[in-house]
């Protein structure tokens, strides 16, 4: 049995999200797909599949089951099924006897605020249901009817909503107005949120715009982090390449936090001299870390090949080389 046949089987419906890198659905197809091992998982983080289940059966409304589960991938980004099936197991001990205490689930895991915050978002839209009350003091405040510094009455939670209704009530223009004058807290959690959408041209833009006055002022490496997030998954193509090159050519894209944020949701754009910039401010930074984030890319569809036509550019530094040596070295004792 699979996760898709058991809430089938229980006339529920469901929705399947990735939580890993961004949070985004998998179609029914996908999924099937993935759970029978006939297709890879198309965006591994850390070696796992990051997923949210959200069912619900439509004859019993207010009832409704949310699964989170991080599950093993092997080295060719399938499903391992063994805990997916102890999961599976665990789940009808539940059903058979629910007044019993039967512990935490196998591979369950607690996402952080924000994710919790948008899969929220996300399940209240797919079931036609109305946004909290916190939706509309998000609106006011991107309004700037309440001033751009009065922010510390917003939650994550109404922020969170904004951008996943993001194509209702003109949310976007409304955060195309709003997004060089709010304040740095709110902005760059709503950057934060913004990875997980489709931002268009104009929003682009409008990040683009925010982006240069931060850089004119003093960009701090959370602010670079939060807009190479936010610009991850525009529909404009050349324009978040190219804002993802000013941000690595800013002197504070040296950091781990900027170098984990570009390496797990811009990878997509990671190619060329923007890989080839990347990989020599990671090599900088330091062995660890080089290993850590360059193991994680490899896992990728594609980036493996980019990255080791990348190792190959007789052009690297010193310090790029020493990095993959070590990296070649280390991957040969494993295989030992």
């Amino acid at each position: 049995m699979t996760i898709s046949q058991l809430v089938q089987r229980s006339g529920a419906q469901m929705r399947v999200f990735d939580l890993g890198r961004r949070i985004g659905e998998i179609s029914t197809t996908d999924f099937d797909a993935i759970e029978e091992l006939a297709k890879p998982y198309p965006a591994p983080y850390l070696k796992h599949a990051w997923l949210g289940i959200f069912s619900w059966n439509p004859d019993k409304p207010g009832q409704h089951n949310i699964w989170f589960l991080k599950l093993p991938l092997d080295e060719r980004n399938v499903l391992l099924p063994g805990p997916r099936d102890a999961f599976l197991e665990h789940w009808l001990r539940v059903v058979q006897a629910p007044t019993k205490q039967h512990g935490d689930a196998p591979c369950s895991y607690k996402p952080d605020g924000n994710r919790m915050a948008y899969f929220h978002a996300l399940a209240l839209r797919t079931l036609d249901q109305p946004a909290t009350q916190y939706y509309a003091t998000a609106r006011a405040y991107l309004s700037g009817d309440n001033g751009w510094e009065n922010w510390q009455q917003l939650g994550l939670q109404g922020l969170a909503e904004v951008v996943a209704r993001i194509d209702e009530d003109n949310n976007d223009v409304l955060l195309c107005q709003a997004m060089t004058k709010m304040a740095a807290v709110p902005r760059n959690v709503l950057l934060g949120f913004l990875e997980n959408a489709t931002p268009g041209l104009n929003l682009t833009l409008a990040i683009s715009d925010a982006l240069a006055q931060v850089v004119a002022g003093s960009a701090s490496a959370a602010d670079l982090a939060a807009f190479a997030r936010g610009l991850s998954g525009s529909s404009s193509v050349p324009q978040r390449q190219l804002l993802l090159g000013a941000i690595l050519a800013h002197p504070e894209a040296r950091s781990i936090e900027v170098l984990s944020a570009i390496g797990s949701r811009c990878w997509l754009d990671l190619s060329e001299e923007r890989l080839q910039i990347y990989l020599e401010h990671l090599a900088a930074f330091g062995q660890d870390s080089f290993i850590t984030l360059i193991a994680d890319l490899m896992t990728l569809p594609s980036m493996r090949e980019r990255i080791l036509l990348a190792f190959r550019n007789p052009e690297r530094s010193d310090t790029l080389s020493s990095a993959i040596g070590k990296l070649m070295n280390l991957a040969r004792e494993n295989m030992q």
